[in-house]
């Protein structure tokens, strides 16, 4: 009896030990799975403008994360979406709180101005969004009371113009921030961020006006007056089939006119398809308007031409952090910036 006692009881303790240690490492797993590196949250909060009745974007590309709270700070309702946009009513400071996975919290003060505060203390600078190296630029800026002009074209620290309307040429590609002072205000400041693409070799030779030959008066071509006789070419017509309109270059450009509309999130599916292969850059074509060299700005490090790009991640499993697109009037897609990483040996790493 005495050794049946001491077996049961030792048996007892052991599996109480060993559900214990099974319970501490389930506990263990379930805490390392949502563990989140709070020193590093990666969030950024972007806009154009930062006014009232603008859209401004919210995106957190935290590593761990799975679940987000966006408090605006102005008293709206909590956002639990990984990407939101949100707009603000009134000018003044916000606080812009992100709570992840429910308990690392981040803060960050964003200053939104109003409307008419804003287009009355602060120049407006007229210029396009893309250029081209080695082209002249014309750049314009408006502002009722201005005297004094001192334009920055962001190659240089130094003044670049100093009148209205200046031109320009520059002579690296890239984003380049354009920053102009009027009367000698710096707090009251514009700037204005455009991208310098590279030439390329679609690029056509202007015409030269001055060797167009301009088409003669018909009295040139007048013939001397006879008799009447029919042409032998009235006969002949009629035994000549009639051939096909071709397309004309007219129609090719009616054709690309308006492009169809894409958001962020279809336009980031088809890149993960041209990934998997089971896409391909012809695909975009009707976004872009056939224009495969648009420049795409990738993980802030390189510039490449779409073509390349689709090249690059084809045949790979990529995770998309961020997009963002540029269109023109047309609605063609013609500045691409985009943020991804590559898995590579269960990890995932930016290239």
């Amino acid at each position: 009896m005495k050794y049946f006692f001491s077996s049961s009881l030792d048996s007892k303790v052991f599996w109480s030990i060993i559900i214990l240690l099974a319970l501490g490492i389930l506990l263990f797993i379930y805490q390392y799975s949502r563990h989140v590196d709070c020193e590093n949250a990666r969030f950024i909060i972007y806009a154009k403008e930062f006014t009232t009745n603008k859209a401004v974007e919210f995106d957190d590309s935290t590593t761990g994360a799975k679940s987000w709270e966006w408090d605006f700070g102005d008293s709206t309702r909590a956002d639990k979406r990984q990407r939101t946009l949100h707009s603000y009513k009134k000018p003044g400071d916000y606080i812009v709180t992100l709570t992840i996975n429910k308990n690392c919290v981040h803060q960050k003060l964003i200053t939104i101005t109003s409307t008419d505060q804003y287009s009355e203390n602060l120049p407006l600078i007229i210029a396009p969004n893309v250029v081209t190296t080695g082209k002249t630029v014309a750049f314009n800026a408006i502002k009722k009371d201005g005297v004094s002009w001192e334009w920055n074209f962001g190659e240089s620290n130094q003044i670049d113009a100093v009148i209205q309307a200046p031109t320009y040429q520059f002579n690296s590609e890239g984003s380049k921030k354009i920053t102009l002072v009027v009367n000698g205000d710096s707090q009251h400041s514009a700037s204005k961020t455009i991208y310098v693409a590279p030439v390329t070799k679609e690029e056509k030779p202007k015409i030269d006006i001055r060797s167009y030959e301009f088409e003669k008066s018909h009295s040139s071509f007048s013939l001397p007056v006879g008799n009447p006789e029919k042409d032998p070419l009235v006969d002949a017509l009629q035994y000549i089939p009639a051939s096909p309109k071709s397309v004309t270059k007219k129609d090719t450009l009616i054709s690309h006119a308006n492009a169809p509309e894409i958001s962020n999130e279809q336009f980031r599916i088809l890149l993960q398809q041209v990934a998997a292969e089971s896409k391909t850059k012809e695909d975009f074509s009707g976004f872009i308007c056939k224009k495969y060299s648009i420049p795409v700005v990738v993980n802030n490090k390189k510039i490449i031409s779409f073509e390349q790009f689709c090249q690059l991640i084809s045949g790979k499993k990529i995770k998309i952090t961020l997009l963002r697109l540029e269109k023109n009037k047309q609605n063609c897609i013609e500045h691409i910036t985009i943020q991804y990483k590559v898995k590579k040996f269960m990890l995932w790493i930016k290239e």
